[in-house]
């Protein structure tokens, strides 16, 4: 779905000159402080368990599998599908819309022409043709009349990598890094048989389908299937959607995750917490509004709460869950029709069953937090969000969105210093295309930095069941950090609904052993 949004979006970029709103920014300058005293209090119970962990397979001589596996990957985080759009194709519209920019005209007139181009080149069909107008128009418009970018600039930041290395003065940042030197790398030995671990859920991706029904066409000509009003496919005989999903492009009905879940509670009743790392709204990009997400939201943080009342939980936001998706403007955007106060105020609503008071102060910010899990194990959630490709506001200032870094910094400092160990949640990879490289650079540089106190990552957003290993900058000599990308519960496309379970030593917070279920 990202090629078709970027493509349909970049389509309306040409086409949508001007609207009669402009939004006019102050300035950028962030004055939040960012210096929290993190939470101090422990929210784990228990000190870790005596868990069976699950027996260790050693496969030899089948690495033809690995084979089997690129490709899938590739296409899962979009590094190929993107690599699609030309990098010239990109700047043709972007000059054209450059040149367009300062003209003005009807909204329903624009839309009209909109529509009758993108349908007619066959992007989509005229209803989602329209209702990516209808959903997107209103704010990438505004983005467009502020931004002070060329063509290939706008390009190599929407793009990456098929751009080439382009010099974005505008965009290039660095986050500062404490004075003190980073200390000595050190090592954990092996933990011995039977020693207490921490048994631990990751749930990622739900895509949480309401109006997903049974018996619909699973293969339709929409970029999501599986509803009363899918439009069949006419290339193809019709494929009626399963009671319990389906492999093609659709989300997640409702009796598959509440299924999942309970069957996790019977199966699994010994679990000490569970990572949630985002996307609970479906996929239709087309047809989102504020209401609606969050509507999606509420019962699903509410259907997890049922399920697990006595677990702790510890949830990262997914590019989903904003309207229009993917779109996380910084603190210094003001205006409420284009900010995104409205999510962070709802899920600090939602979350606050989980999480302490202390929270508050990050979450209604940027949606970020950290909390102590047990002495000396700490866990910070981060909005990644503010590194996406399709944030559109991040074209026009993309420095530390909402100082993210800059109070992650802090917190490992503190961390560090208090000789804590931590472990990092988050929905999009860093590193990923879907990331702006700017910012996957400066986390990669945080992360080698504190290479002894970030023991554990966990991202989802790929939907495949994935690993990321950092290397010690610039030459990529060593290994430095792991990131675990957990398989996600919808079956878009093409997956099996899966969740992971790890095994944490408790001693030094290190994953030992994982399955997957």
């Amino acid at each position: 779905m990202d090629l078709k949004l970027l493509v349909l979006v970049g389509s309306l970029v040409y086409f949508l000159d001007a609207l009669p709103v402009i939004i006019e920014i102050e300035n950028f300058i962030d004055d939040w402080n960012y210096q929290i005293e993190p939470n101090s209090v422990p929210l784990l119970n228990s000190t870790g368990k005596r868990h069976v962990l699950p027996t260790t397979r050693v496969i030899i001589n089948e690495t033809h599998h690995i084979q089997k596996i690129k490709p899938r990957r590739s296409k899962a985080v979009g590094n190929v599908v993107k690599s699609k759009i030309s990098c010239s194709s990109c700047k043709i519209g972007a000059n054209l819309l450059l040149n367009e920019v300062n003209r003005g005209s009807e909204f329903e007139v624009i839309k009209q022409k909109f529509v009758g181009i993108c349908s007619g080149l066959r992007l989509e069909s005229t209803k989602v043709c329209t209702g990516v107008f209808d959903v997107y128009g209103p704010h990438v418009v505004p983005v467009l009349q502020t931004v002070k970018l060329e063509p290939l600039e706008i390009c190599s930041l929407l793009l990456g990598e098929p751009c080439g290395d382009v010099s974005i003065p505008k965009h290039e940042w660095t986050v500062q890094l404490p004075e003190t030197p980073k200390p000595d790398v050190t090592s954990s030995p092996i933990p011995e048989p039977g020693m207490p671990t921490f048994k631990v859920l990751h749930l990622s991706d739900t895509h949480f389908d309401p109006e997903y029904v049974a018996g619909s066409p699973a293969n339709c000509e929409e970029p999501l299937c599986c509803r009363i009003d899918s439009t069949p496919s006419t290339k193809e005989a019709i494929i009626p959607a399963g009671l319990w999903g389906s492999y093609q492009k659709c989300d997640s009905p409702g009796n598959i995750i509440t299924n999942m879940l309970k069957h996790i509670a019977q199966q699994h009743p010994d679990i000490d917490f569970i990572i949630w790392t985002g996307d609970l709204p479906p996929h239709d990009v087309w047809n989102t509004t504020r209401t609606g997400n969050l509507d999606i939201i509420k019962k699903m943080s509410q259907e997890m709460f049922d399920t697990f009342p006595n677990t702790p939980i510890f949830p990262a936001l997914g590019n989903h869950e904003s309207s229009p998706a993917g779109s996380f403007a910084p603190p210094w955007m003001k205006d409420e029709t284009h900010g995104i106060s409205w999510l962070y105020g709802q899920i600090q609503d939602q979350w606050k069953k989980w999480l302490p008071s202390s929270s508050e102060n990050t979450l209604l910010h940027g949606g970020f937090y950290s909390v102590l899990l047990t002495p000396g194990f700490r866990l910070i959630s981060l909005n990644n969000n503010y590194c996406h490709t399709l944030s559109w506001w991040l074209l026009v200032n993309s420095t530390d969105p909402a100082s993210e870094l800059t109070w992650l910094v802090y917190e490992l400092e503190q961390a560090e210093i208090k000789g804590e160990k931590v472990h990092i949640i988050g929905h999009i990879p860093p590193g990923s295309s879907d990331c702006m490289k700017v910012w996957s650079k400066n986390y990669n540089v945080i992360v080698n930095r504190f290479e002894n106190t970030i023991v554990a990552q966990y991202y989802g957003h790929s939907h495949a069941d994935e690993f990321e290993v950092f290397y010690e900058m610039p030459k990529n000599s060593r290994a430095t950090s792991v990131a675990y990308l957990g398989p996600s519960v919808t079956t878009y496309e093409n997956y099996n609904p899966a969740y992971r379970i790890y095994y944490v030593d408790a001693n030094d917070t290190r994953v030992s052993s994982k399955s997957n279920g």
